[in-house]
């Protein structure tokens, strides 16, 4: 059946008895309408599409699946989405050339997969344990985000992935990232100005002209990364950090030492 013959055939009222049944919702199109007030938890979507500019308020997503669907440029605002997993999924509208937007949302332990979040925006959104992978991020912005977790009466360290990411251009400026891992991704051009990204893993990133004012890349792990031309001197830190024996000619080369071979 194809997509356009299964939407015309999904009501509200279809939809509802359906999200009552806990049954998935598959190859449709949904109207931001349909998700309010709604309990969305462990219901699973597949091949579905949301209208473009859609905004969601106060929506519980907890637990829920999202394969092969269409959020273009919609906006989560105070939304619940712990532990949910989006994949192959798009929020960006190349028609209005905007991504998408959470906006004070709970993304704890949720799980990005081959997603296109190209400048979508998480301001003041909670991000502890949330997961990137072989996602695009060109030109996102992570400013004001939490990726700690108060548990009681105590804090548990940061905790955040991105693996094989394309994260050019993006702003992770003022973050606590430490012990994050950011392997195999793409920060060139990105904004990395005091960000703490002590004892993150960085292997194989490249970090072509990142902006690295007050950096601090202390005990962090760049073996095999592309550092550019990063300086130094412009970190907050870099004490005990780990670097690849080919790579120090380059730092030396920055901090204006000559190296001749032996």
């Amino acid at each position: 059946m194809t997509s356009s013959a299964t939407s015309l055939a999904l009501t509200f009222e279809t939809f509802s008895d359906l999200l009552k049944s806990g049954s998935p919702i598959e190859d449709a199109e949904l109207e931001s309408s349909w998700l309010e007030s709604k309990i969305l938890r462990d219901m699973q979507f597949r091949n579905c599409s949301i209208e473009s500019g859609s905004e969601f308020h106060s929506i519980d997503f907890r637990e829920s699946s999202w394969k092969d669907t269409k959020f273009p440029a919609s906006t989560f605002k105070n939304c619940d989405l712990r532990e949910a997993k989006f994949e192959n999924c798009c929020f960006y509208s190349a028609d209005t050339r905007a991504g998408g937007c959470f906006r004070h949302s709970d993304l704890s332990n949720v799980e990005f997969h081959n997603c296109d979040l190209r400048l979508t925006t998480f301001p003041y959104s909670q991000m502890f344990c949330i997961s990137f992978q072989n996602s695009r991020l060109t030109g996102a912005s992570l400013v004001g985000c939490d990726f700690g977790k108060i548990a009681g009466r105590r804090a548990l360290k940061t905790r955040a992935t991105f693996t094989d990411c394309q994260l050019n251009y993006a702003t992770l400026s003022d973050l606590d990232l430490e012990e994050c891992i950011l392997t195999d991704c793409d920060l060139t051009s990105s904004n990395l100005t005091n960000t703490n990204l002590t004892n993150a893993d960085l292997q194989r990133s490249m970090l072509s002209d990142a902006e690295t004012h007050d950096l601090d890349l202390t005990y962090a792990d760049l073996r095999g990364a592309d550092l550019g031309a990063l300086f130094l001197t412009s970190l907050r830190g870099y004490r005990g950090m780990i670097v690849s024996a080919s790579q120090q000619h380059q730092l030396l080369h920055g901090l204006g030492i000559k190296v001749d071979p032996d």
